[in-house]
């Protein structure tokens, strides 16, 4: 069932369009509930933060000249890094479900706020996000000592197109990419329904409109994790299937996630067995300490 807001967004779209004169002859109620009007969203900041095993520390990270905040989480035992791109709306401050779920697997994550976005300075470009990109790569490596065969790219929505370009550029383990869009005109495409399009026509910028995942991904032969919501409106998950179709990965694996839309995917267990699963295909166990001779027999 739509929500309410949705209702509405559509009911005032056929009116924008000129589309459903009949429909306004008689009169039409939406009921909009209590909870259709507030948006709560649980915050996180390095002073609140608190997970038994698990560290997160705070940094700033140059990037021709400005500053990018950065955390970084490690726990015990972990396998790998993830180095995560969020979407349009990623805020390292709102970040509890993936920071939660992330760590939960045997891995440390390093997730940034984009130039321009929370404490983050500059302003939000294309280009200048993909320079960031290969720039907090180049601080996972040089500055965290991560090694580059122990480090997974991970974009969500938007960030897909930064985790691609990255695993285009710079060495990496495997690739995960949740609720992507295949380029950017279908993703507008998908955004905007069919009657709309008859009315109105949408310019790309030039700047956006190079961008593309399927390029990346038919270039890239590294284990591949494409993750969508069945009911995602905004990154259709059609998207999803054309960029594993085109993938020239050996190891790849496309997960379809019932009934979950364009966020929160991870609060699924198909989320996390598919993520598992690519850690057991890229990275090895945590080695075991060796027993000292003189104990070994006791």
């Amino acid at each position: 069932m739509p929500s309410p807001r949705t209702l509405l967004i559509g009911f005032l779209v056929l009116v924008a369009v000129g589309v459903g004169g009949a429909a306004l002859a008689g009169c039409t109620t939406i009921r909009i509930n209590e909870t259709d009007v507030f948006l709560p969203k649980p915050s996180i900041t390095p002073s609140t933060f608190q997970k038994e095993g698990v560290t997160l520390t705070e940094y700033y990270v140059d990037s021709d000249s400005v500053q990018l905040n950065a955390w970084h989480l490690e726990r015990q035992n972990a396998r790998g890094t993830v180095l995560f791109f969020g979407g349009n709306g990623f805020y390292l401050v709102q970040s509890r479900g993936y920071v939660e779920a992330l760590t939960d697997l045997p891995l440390d994550v390093l997730m940034f706020d984009y130039r321009g976005y929370g404490k983050s300075s500059g302003a939000p470009a294309v280009q200048a996000f993909k320079k960031d990109a290969l720039r907090m790569h180049t601080f996972a490596v040089d500055s965290l000592d991560i090694p580059s065969e122990e480090l997974i790219v991970h974009g969500h929505s938007l960030g897909t197109f930064m985790a691609s370009h990255t695993a285009s550029q710079r060495a990496v383990s495997a690739v995960v990419l949740e609720n992507p869009a295949t380029n950017v005109e279908d993703w507008i495409d998908g955004l905007a329904p069919w009657f709309v399009r008859l009315f109105v026509n949408f310019d790309v910028a030039e700047s956006l409109q190079g961008e593309s995942n399927v390029d990346a991904v038919r270039a890239l032969d590294l284990p591949l994790l494409i993750l969508a919501g069945e009911e995602d409106q905004v990154t259709r998950p059609e998207m999803a299937r054309d960029l594993f179709d085109e993938s020239a990965a050996a190891s790849k694996n496309l997960v379809i996630v019932d009934s979950m839309g364009h966020n929160h995917l991870y609060r699924d267990q198909k989320y996390r067995v598919a993520y598992e699963d690519l850690i057991d295909t890229v990275l090895a166990s945590p080695t075991t300490p060796p027993i000292p001779a003189e104990t070994a027999d006791e």
